[in-house]
């Protein structure tokens, strides 16, 4: 097995795939490891226990095409690169061959590993070739043989990674022991095994001498394991070899559910089980700031909503896979009772259903026991609203529905270009909601033109906060009786550029002072500058309760990487918030007419 993903890397930031809408004909350069956003922990295999998998250091092209989506010519790459670098070092370094990427390599590497290897010269084909381990002798068999003592593994405690350390038992098997046991309770006996898919008497018999199921037995097999970071050495992660059961906090690790849980939640609890026993010392469930009490999502006994704004950087199917990133997005938003959530900055549109999948269907541990109001959630997505760093961006709303929170419709602004340029570099999402059957708004998710390392790009960044003007012209041309109107994300400027006069003169006022800074990182928790943002029309004001903020504090943990060291931000960005009165609307406007077909163009006549 090459690895278990869903750590995420802030700052470390690598190509999509086409198909993801990465840069076209984008590809990877050299023999240097690509610093993914991925995090990996290789599992050391040993090749005679590795009979399930693909040896991608010594495998025929037949060999390799039994792979999903790999064909003749991709396995002819994988063996020519092989043969050019003398052979792969890590399960990773396959990335890097032409046709598989990160992506296909993502749907292979429970499928394959590097074997066993000395450090002896690579055979001719590049294959390495070294003594090879045989199974058998780092065990000790019921007469005695082996040189090496080895504890029985307990059917009843071992995750994945335990059990595949076993001969004759794979990864699907490994799976349908844990998940049979997951479903139906503890083992009784051995014989029970006869009962998980794909276990017949014959495997029984070769793989019982290794088992158990009492728990007073040893049931711990050592994992050697170390973290694959970029970089040129790695540390160990689990240097004693212990696991939460051994230490007796597998009670922390995760909690009881009565309920029964979909499948989905079973495969992610499984998946993130072994994930903590893994990471062994950061196993530890991450510490949520103390409330006093959830929020009621009333204020002065008069029922609110809060509309928030989050650029979450650079937001990737595989950052979202981490766990830690999951918890700290999850936990910021039922924490704080958000009820509209703008995010900017998503590099791939299936992003925003991971949190989503997480609020409505909770696998982890903290999000799993919050006590508050959980809420009902849905998303939107944009098309392609412009490009970030090395990938395309997208924009989206998150939205609890419980809350009686209505996404009549969304759209794309779409801006005429002015002297061969467009007005925006990424283009406004504009959502039409209904709060509470009563608030009609229109919220407008921006993420303007980021001024540059040394400035280069002001006057660009400048120019984008001054066509602000035009996007509200453009929704009062189309919904002219609708005077909510809620300005929201990342404005690169602070609220004092003179800039924003402009909408202070339509009566628009920031709901966040210039003094408050939104951005966060590791090394500085309080912030500098001022660049998130929620500007409020003159007749929203007037249903605005006087609460606004921005939260700092939860927005770390233990499980997301900070360059060599742990506990990092999910995002360089704080979210921000403000809080509206729901029970009235005091304009004309009727959103029920819904805005799909408009399409929104500014900066030009559209006729």
């Amino acid at each position: 097995m090459g690895g278990v993903n869903g750590c995420f890397i802030p700052r470390h930031h690598h190509d999509e795939p086409k198909e993801n809408g990465g840069l076209k004909g984008s590809k990877f350069k050299g023999h240097r490891r690509n610093l993914s956003a991925t995090f990996n922990l290789s599992i050391i295999e040993d090749e005679s226990e590795s009979q399930s998998f693909v040896n991608i250091n010594s495998a025929t092209e037949e060999e390799l095409m039994t792979l999903p989506g790999i064909n003749r010519a991709i396995a002819k790459n994988i063996i020519d690169y092989r043969r050019q670098i003398g052979g792969y070092r890590r399960v990773e370094d396959l990335a890097l061959v032409s046709g598989v990427g990160a992506e296909k390599l993502g749907r292979i590497r429970c499928d394959i590993t590097i074997g066993i290897r000395n450090n002896g010269p690579a055979s001719r084909d590049g294959s390495l070739h070294g003594s090879r381990v045989d199974g058998d002798s780092v065990r000790e068999s019921k007469n005695g043989k082996g040189s090496n003592s080895q504890t029985l593994v307990n059917v009843n405690s071992a995750n994945m990674f335990q059990l595949i350390k076993i001969k004759g038992l794979g990864m699907n098997l490994a799976e349908n022991i844990v998940t049979y046991r997951e479903k139906n309770g503890p083992y009784k006996s051995l014989d029970d095994l006869v009962k998980v898919k794909g276990i017949g008497g014959g495997i029984l018999s070769a793989i019982r001498p290794y088992l158990c199921i009492d728990s007073s037995s040893p049931d711990t097999l050592p994992v050697p394991l170390s973290p694959s970071l970029p970089g040129p050495r790695s540390y160990p992660i689990i240097p004693n070899g212990k696991t939460p059961e051994d230490s007796g906090d597998a009670s922390s690790v995760l909690p009881s559910n009565p309920t029964p849980l979909s499948d989905y939640q079973r495969r992610s609890m499984t998946s993130i089980e072994n994930l903590l026993t893994i990471l062994g010392p950061l196993a530890e469930v991450p510490k949520r700031p103390q409330l006093s009490e959830p929020f009621n999502f009333r204020h002065k006994n008069r029922r609110v909503v809060r509309v928030a704004s989050w650029n979450l950087e650079q937001c990737s199917l595989d950052k979202v896979s981490n766990p830690g990133v999951k918890d700290v997005v999850c936990m910021s938003i039922l924490e704080n009772g958000f009820g509209i959530v703008a995010v900017q900055e998503l590099s791939h549109d299936k992003a925003l259903e991971e949190i989503c999948q997480e609020l409505n269907q909770p696998t982890l541990p903290n999000v799993r026991r919050w006590s508050g109001q959980r809420g009902k959630w849905k998303c939107a997505v944009s098309q392609v609203a412009g490009r970030m760093y090395r990938s395309v961006e997208y924009n989206g709303f998150l939205y609890d529905s419980s809350q009686n929170i209505e996404l009549m419709s969304a759209n794309l602004l779409e801006a005429a270009e002015e002297n061969g340029k467009r007005l925006f570099a990424r283009m406004p999402y504009v959502g039409f909601f209904r709060v509470n059957g009563q608030l009609d708004c229109v919220v407008v998710s921006v993420h303007l033109k980021a001024t540059g390392l040394e400035g280069e790009d002001l006057d660009r960044t400048k120019a984008e906060v001054a066509s602000m003007t035009d996007v509200l012209k453009s929704i009062a041309d189309h919904v002219p009786s609708e005077k909510d109107v809620i300005l929201v994300g990342d404005f690169n400027l602070g609220p004092d550029s003179e800039e924003f006069e402009k909408l202070r003169k339509k009566g628009y006022t920031n709901m966040i002072k210039v003094d408050t800074p939104t951005n966060i990182s590791a090394n500085n928790p309080a912030g500098s500058k001022c660049y998130d943002n929620i500007w409020i029309s003159q007749q929203t004001l007037k249903v605005h309760s006087g609460k606004a903020g921005v939260v700092r504090e939860g927005l770390t943990s233990p499980w997301i990487p900070n360059g060599w060291k742990w506990g990092g931000v999910v995002s360089d960005h704080c979210p921000v918030y403000t809080e509206l009165y729901t029970n009235n609307d005091l304009d004309k406007g009727d959103l029920s007419i819904g805005a799909d077909g408009i399409r929104f163009i500014i900066g030009a006549d559209s006729g």
